[in-house]
């Protein structure tokens, strides 16, 4: 059916060509995945940047209404705040919380700086209220 010297002619391109698709289509499949761990990376990290925001502000608001009450500004000794896993958002949180005060003008401010950690200080957001 075939004459023989067009088997001669044949030398076989579809093996080498097969190989380098293949080879190819691996490479992006990894640089996929890649992508893809790094990028649930991230979002990990943004999550526990947003509730360490969010403990660190509701430490200093625990403390600003400690230091409000006592007139004027009573700031006392450093405080620790740990959210309880009552709190769904913040559990595994805790705020640590300094309070300065100062007189200018012949008015009392106090410096109120909360300290969020969660997930054991991998990640740690501070924040600072001035009271008067």
């Amino acid at each position: 059916m075939y004459p023989n010297n067009l088997k001669i002619k044949q030398m076989g391109m579809g093996l080498p060509v097969a190989l380098f698709i293949i080879t190819i289509m691996s490479l992006i499949a990894v640089a996929v995945n890649r992508l893809g761990e790094s990028s649930s990376q991230a979002y990990s990290q943004n999550v526990l940047s947003a509730r360490a925001f969010y403990a660190a502000e509701s430490g200093a608001q625990l403390r600003a209404q400690g230091v409000i009450s006592a007139m004027p500004c009573a700031c006392g000794l450093d405080q620790t705040y740990t959210f309880a896993a009552a709190i769904t958002g913040l559990s595994g949180c805790s705020a640590a919380t300094a309070c300065t005060s100062f007189v200018a003008n012949t008015e009392t401010y106090c410096t109120v700086i909360s300290t969020g950690t969660c997930d054991g200080s991998n990640a740690q957001r501070t924040i600072e209220v001035r009271l008067k």
